[in-house]
């Protein structure tokens, strides 16, 4: 059975022979995640065309599901496959799509089912391509047209069942909206114009293996292991945005540390336009956190910060409110994320209030800014989101309903659409113009929660600012944030490929 699974570089001359001895070659290609009924058919419908059948599968590393995808890994899909009878050949490809497997095979004939056939249902935009390169090749592409079975769908049934809180919002979402009136709406916040505004932020990851208690105190001493970096407060913002619009600028202050601005350079989204503010002498704030690593899982044991920022001197301020004053105009929405570490000042946030742009805010609070960095220094905004404490800190209300905390926080700053992020609980979504919603976690298990909050704050307010239903936006802002509980700190930003195929998984 062994023999079949080939490498592309194997493949590729296995046909050789074949192609001399004027067969045709037949190729297939996808994840195949769950072997199931409607694979079986297809690929026999596939060796009906041609003499030889290669199936091609997308590599784990590549698959762009959701969290917990592929369900079997690449050597189980590939063994799998591998046994049935009719399948000739099976090869892993190298890249996220098929056109590396297509010009390696050069097949004769290159199957796909029939729900490919509209392309502008194709959610991964490669299919065009796919075609092109089989046709380049001399080859033809054939849909079949049989019933479509759905492995997402069967493993959502039957191998990780959703809870009864998903499946009733679930419901309630498909009664309003097809999956593909969804996808439409996410591919329409291409056309925004964005303007985020806040804290440049460095993520330090510093992996540590602990060795005990000092033998001389009551401490613990670790040895250190690697390290990572990643962009977090504005800067990741930004890049999650820059997956859904072309049109994004950032305002920010960074600092004249080397680190910072390779990173920067390295790491930030080339489709963002960055409008710094440089800081000479001062370095951008740099939070380091030591981490305890047992496979996926993290364990916090520290924090640090490094920086000499405190506030923003008032001239680089006026620098900022002038930019505002004859820029802000040419944005949609204006995004405001606050983290409390001295960039945004008092006249800055008067100035915020000034503009004509769809406002959406949030104001984090962290062991740098405790108590002090609330919502209410704002005066207006038209759209906040928040964490439950955020929200309970800036009414100074520990214990009363949240219901009634958001709607006193919503009077006080004149704002009509707020999102309280809660973690496990999901978010509760509230409006004076619209029913509440409460919108539940669809994951269970994290690898760390560091940015969750802000991949919430980007895609819910592109939503909002699209004037979308608070139940929609709600819904794509929490896909975005289950994305990212799935990876190590700020290490990826949110695509759009990844969030679309996510939710197309979850609506089957």
């Amino acid at each position: 059975m062994h023999e079949k699974i080939k490498s592309l570089e194997e493949i590729e001359k296995t046909l050789q022979n074949h192609k001399k001895n004027r067969e045709i070659i037949v190729q297939c290609h996808g994840v195949f995640d769950l072997l199931h009924p409607g694979h079986i058919r297809h690929f026999k419908m596939a060796k009906a065309k041609g003499d030889k059948l290669i199936v091609s599968l997308t590599p784990d590393k590549f698959v762009n599901k959701g969290p917990g995808r592929p369900a079997f890994n690449q050597n189980l899909r590939l063994e799998s496959i591998a046994a049935l009878s009719f399948v000739d050949y099976v090869v892993l490809n190298d890249s996220p799509d098929a056109l590396s497997a297509i010009k390696h095979v050069k097949p004769d004939f290159y199957v796909k089912g029939k729900e490919y056939k509209d392309y502008s249902k194709d959610v991964t935009g490669k299919i065009e391509a796919e075609i092109e390169a089989v046709e380049k090749g001399g080859g033809k592409v054939f849909f079949t047209d049989d019933i479509v079975f759905s492995s997402s769908s069967l493993i959502n049934k039957y191998i990780e069942p959703q809870s009864e809180e998903v499946k009733n919002f679930l419901k309630i979402l498909k009664d309003q909206y097809s999956c593909n009136d969804i996808i439409k709406k996410i591919d329409a916040l291409k056309d925004l114009k964005v303007l985020v505004i806040g804290d440049a932020i460095i993520d330090e990851y510093q992996y540590v293996d602990l060795l005990g208690q000092s033998a001389k105190g009551q401490h613990f001493v670790a040895s250190l292991n690697e390290k990572e970096l990643f962009l977090g407060g504005s800067l990741i913002i930004a890049n999650h945005i820059a997956s859904f619009t072309d049109n994004i600028t950032l305002l920010t202050a960074i600092g004249s540390d080397e680190i910072s601005k390779k990173l920067i350079n390295k790491k930030l989204n080339n489709n963002v336009l960055l409008e710094t503010i440089n800081l000479e002498n001062i370095q951008t704030l740099l939070k380091k956190r030591y981490i305890l690593k047992d496979g996926k899982n993290l364990t916090k044991l520290f924090e640090t910060y490094s920086s000499n920022i405190d506030l923003l001197k008032q001239d680089n301020a006026d620098k900022i409110i002038d930019f505002l004053k004859h820029n802000s105009d040419k944005f949609d929405l204006v995004l405001v994320c606050d983290f409390g570490n001295g960039f945004m000042n008092k006249s800055i946030i008067n100035e915020l209030s000034k503009v004509n742009a769809f406002l959406a805010i949030n104001t984090q609070i962290n062991s740098g800014n405790r108590g002090y960095n609330v919502i209410t220094h704002y005066k207006k905004a038209d759209y906040i989101s928040l964490n439950e404490p955020e929200i309970r800190l800036a009414a100074h209300d520990r214990k009363t309903l949240l219901e009634k905390i958001t709607l006193k926080i919503s009077d006080k700053i004149n704002c009509p659409d707020i999102c309280v992020t809660r973690g496990i609980k999901g978010v509760y979504c509230f409006s004076k113009n619209e029913k509440e919603q409460n919108i539940p976690a669809f994951i269970s298990n994290t690898i760390d929660r560091v940015g969750a909050g802000d991949s919430f704050l980007a895609l819910s307010s592109l939503c909002k600012a699209k004037k979308y239903s608070l139940l929609l936006s709600g819904f794509i802002g929490s896909i975005a944030a289950a994305l990212n509980v799935q990876v190590v700190g700020n290490k990826e930003y949110v695509r759009k490929e990844t969030l679309n195929k996510f939710i197309i998984r979850l609506l089957k």
